[in-house]
């Protein structure tokens, strides 16, 4: 009784959390100025040039995901498949990625290049988001049992062979692509970095923006136009996640025999050179590209009396002084984020596993709506002073639970998953041991979830470390360290900027160096 006490206790939160400022928005968006009104309804795609924005965005998004899908499923498939040289270490660094915010990636490559074409842009938001790809894709390879492969290949050769193992991990490589869909729909600080380079083509994320932070029109009315001009989005992405979450219930979600076998490795000969070098792609790209440009803005590359040495050691200072408490303040919300996320994830996900399914499905619908909607919705509804959450609108509690609102379905969908793998035996033992539910988690099943846990964890911290929308959207969000790092596109102080930028990424990386050196492993994701 107290086990199911606490779920439904979690439930409710999750429901106020993420579905009570949803659905406060959207019923709001009939009443704008506190009558019925189906204006902002009827202005939806009744442009040309919001049909246009939307078209560039089903082309970014599917360009971004076609990158993501090469570069994180490729680096996955020659890491995990063949005896590439250094393949342990390159597996993992496929990940690295997630340590740059987008942004980052994108001012270094403007750095480099003019280049502002929409290709150009879905290469680096595919970049950054190709570590889902690659996490998911080599996951699935590593659940198939390498006696089937095996078998199939003495059987009917190696081209069926490969045919089956393809199909064997097609539902962890869709369900990473649709991810990486999902998150590049939403996107809007990258497109609206570009904008600022001259760009000659919009998203229709920037529409939805423009629409929120329109000039001389009361909040109630922008926000209606708001949720009413993402329907269109929110249709795309829905239907996405569903796909994901339907690809991933076909997937090789099953739970590992004793004798499980891995995969045997190719010999790739020749081939060694050419897959080194693409698997060296996503992590000069997404990691060594960003920190190299901003090394060198720290060293004064962007002004006129050249690259020094002491130019860079007065950047560090100058953030040591003058920035330190916006990084602090950074790693801790990212650290409580990922903690409230764990906390409410575990139960949810432990009840969608076991005996209702139906949670894993509700737990998307954070995920489809892209960041800048889901801000406006909690500002919204923690802005209402007729509200209890009122009180809580300029403090750190919005800003901690609206990113941990924003990533929930993917600590939920990984914990679920996980449980799925334990098998039945084990909590029937639990049932038996004569503990109650809270003890039989604690004692018994909580431990059990326990890696995939703390993997989650680090996944939100470095998620809420990236997150640039709701950071721009919630009042206290305008001291995280993506929002000041996106403000140097517009006031400058890219000395400064570059600094910061490198200590993000030691800040992001700091649990998994820490996992590394108590576990002796870095940990696979698990999403």
């Amino acid at each position: 009784m107290q086990g199911s006490k606490t779920f439904w206790i979690l439930l409710g939160l999750f429901v106020i959390l993420a579905i009570l400022p949803l659905l406060y928005l959207f019923f709001g968006s009939f009443f704008p100025e506190g009558s019925f009104s189906m204006e902002a309804w009827r202005k939806i795609l009744s442009t040309h040039t919001e049909r246009i924005q939307l078209l560039h965005s089903a082309v970014l998004g599917g360009l971004a995901t076609l990158f993501a899908v090469l570069l994180g499923g490729g680096t996955a498939w020659v890491t995990e498949r063949t005896d590439l040289p250094f393949a342990r270490v390159l597996g993992p660094m496929a990940l690295l990625p997630l340590l740059f915010p987008p942004i980052v990636v994108a001012m270094s490559f403007a750095d480099l290049s003019t280049a502002t074409g929409l290709p150009v842009v879905a290469l680096l938001l595919g970049v950054s988001h190709a570590p889902f790809a690659a996490a998911l894709t080599a996951r699935g390879l590593r659940s198939i049992d390498g006696r089937l492969y095996e078998s199939t290949l003495l059987a009917r050769g190696r081209l069926r062979a490969e045919l089956f193992l393809f199909r064997q991990c097609v539902a962890d490589l869709l369900a990473g692509a649709l991810l990486v869909l999902v998150f590049v729909l939403s996107n809007h600080g990258v497109p609206e970095f570009f904008s600022v380079k001259k760009k000659t083509w919009f998203v229709y994320s920037e529409a939805v923006f423009l629409r929120w932070s329109a000039p001389g029109k009361p909040g109630s009315l922008r926000a209606a136009e708001a949720i009413a001009s993402s329907a269109p989005l929110l249709l795309f992405i829905g239907v996405a996640l569903l796909v994901c979450l339907r690809a991933r219930r076909k997937g090789t979600l099953v739970t590992m025999a004793s004798d499980f076998r891995p995969l045997p490795r190719r010999i790739l000969g020749r081939g060694k050179v050419f897959a080194l070098g693409f698997a060296l792609i996503l992590p000069l790209l997404g990691i060594l590209m960003p920190l190299w440009r901003m090394l060198l803005w720290s060293a004064g590359s962007t002004a006129n009396f050249g690259v020094s040495m002491h130019t860079a050691i007065g950047s560090f200072r100058r953030v040591a002084t003058e920035l330190m408490g916006d990084l602090g303040y950074t790693l801790g919300m990212a650290a409580l984020a990922g903690g409230l996320l764990v906390f409410i994830a575990l139960p949810l996900a432990w009840e969608a596993a076991k005996r209702r399914p139906w949670i894993e499905a509700l737990s998307l619908i954070p995920l489809a709506v892209p960041g800048i909607l889901l801000g406006v919705a909690l500002v919204r509804l923690w802005n209402d002073p007729h509200l209890p959450l009122s009180r809580f609108y300029d403090t750190p509690v919005l800003l901690i639970s609206g990113y941990a609102t924003r990533f929930l379905p993917l600590g939920v969908l990984a914990l679920a998953n996980a449980a799925r793998r334990l098998p039945t035996s084990f909590d029937e033992a639990a049932r038996l041991s004569g503990r109650g539910p809270i003890m039989r988690w604690l004692k018994i099943q909580g431990p059990l979830l326990l890696p995939t846990a703390v993997s989650v964890f680090i996944l939100g911290y470095i998620l809420s470390l990236r997150e640039l929308d709701l950071a721009v959207i919630l009042p206290p969000g305008n001291d995280m360290v993506s929002r000041r790092l996106a403000n140097i596109v517009h006031f400058g102080n890219e000395d400064v900027g570059g600094a910061l930028a490198v200590l993000l990424a030691l800040g992001a990386a700091l649990p998994i160096m820490m996992r590394i050196l108590l576990t002796g492993k870095a940990g696979r994701a698990d999403l």
